[in-house]
């Protein structure tokens, strides 16, 4: 019975449900890499862009904050109100010119990548150079708890700043700094090396920072300040 119910069904059926072929499944398979090597270039892409454009904010961020800390403070140059003590650019802190002798040496002298300079900042009337660790004659009154005794240099690639009230320097920027250079000027605009002369200052600074896949991103921010307490 079940023999003749098979015989029964027709042929045309039976050729009808066929499969995919095996040339259908590469085919479809082809396609389906493409596709998919599509998608994860763009998203590759896309991560490679938004690494890229992260480390260039944080690039810019650190190189206008690192210039606008030198502004503030080269803005102070020369800073005096009472008129009682100098203050000005320096060539340096040694004990020669009357600082204390724990700054003897650590300075260069102001040049394109070296700058120094003193002020009065709490308006006592003299340029405060302690140091924390000082020895017992160095008078109280020389606390040098406003750090008047302010330096900037480029070494090793990295921004630094000199601190007074412990004689050391400091590292702003990690070692991400390729360029930093001081252009000076006097009165006339006119571009000078001569340390008594110095009405304003130009600085220029560059940072660089890996962003992957062998990018690097670089940002350059370069401004000028004019020294407001010198040559009054």
């Amino acid at each position: 019975m079940i023999r003749h119910a098979m015989k029964s069904i027709p042929k045309h059926r039976l050729r009808g449900q066929n499969g995919f072929t095996l040339v259908d499944i590469l085919v479809g398979l082809a396609m389906a890499s493409v596709l998919l090597a599509a998608v994860i270039s763009l998203f590759t892409s896309m991560g490679r862009s938004y690494t890229i454009q992260n480390v260039a904010a944080d690039v810019q961020q650190v190189t206008r904050a690192g210039v606008e800390l030198m502004i503030q403070e080269i803005r102070m140059a020369g800073f005096n109100p009472s008129g009682s003590t100098p203050a000005g650019i320096v060539d340096n802190f040694d004990s020669v010119n009357g600082f204390h002798q724990r700054h003897n040496g650590n300075i260069t002298g102001t040049d394109a990548q070296n700058f120094a300079f003193t002020m009065d900042a709490d308006m006592d009337g003299r340029i405060d150079h302690c140091v924390d660790d000082g020895p017992a004659e160095c008078p109280a009154a020389d606390d040098n708890i406003e750090n008047e005794l302010i330096a900037y240099r480029f070494n090793d690639g990295a921004l630094e700043k000199y601190r007074s009230a412990s004689a050391k320097w400091e590292n702003l920027t990690e070692e991400n700094v390729s360029d930093l250079n001081f252009t000076y000027y006097d009165a006339n605009g006119a571009v000078t090396s001569a340390v008594a002369d110095i009405r304003s200052v130009e600085i220029s600074m560059t940072i660089q920072q890996p962003a992957g896949w062998g990018r690097i991103v670089s940002r350059t921010y370069t401004t000028r300040v004019r020294c407001r307490n010198i040559g009054l």
